[in-house]
């Protein structure tokens, strides 16, 4: 469960925009890969209906949905599996960045470890 927590994590403080309209819109209808310092990679979708899932290499998904706190914060809240915890249920993740379908860019995750992210054209 932690790995995907991880991942979770990774991929919604990596992958954000924060474009006033709509600030996924480059993500509709594509990938977004995000491959951790272990070599774990995790392939993620997000949804104009607000909804996003994972994709883990287990063969597991995990789905949620997602909200704006404000222009740069998004909130993203997993449903199924139900967190094992309230606290593990909801994360939000401030200062979003916008990417655009043929991008990739690394980051530090939660653990301070490189997550590679990339944004790719189709499902």
């Amino acid at each position: 469960m932690k790995r995907i927590l991880l991942a979770t994590a990774a991929f919604f403080a990596l992958a954000g925009a924060a474009q006033a309209a709509d600030p996924f819109t480059s993500m509709y209808g594509n990938t977004v890969s995000i491959t951790g310092a272990d070599g774990m990679k995790v392939t993620s979708f997000v949804n104009q209906d607000m909804t996003w899932e994972q994709h883990m290499p287990d063969g597991m998904t995990v789905k949620g949905t997602y909200a704006w706190k404000d222009a740069t914060t998004a909130c993203f809240t997993q449903t199924d599996p139900a967190p094992k915890s309230a606290d593990m249920a909801t994360t939000c993740l401030p200062n979003q960045t916008a990417h655009n379908v043929g991008e990739s860019w690394s980051v530090a995750g939660r653990d301070g470890k490189p997550v590679t992210v990339a944004i790719t054209a189709g499902r």
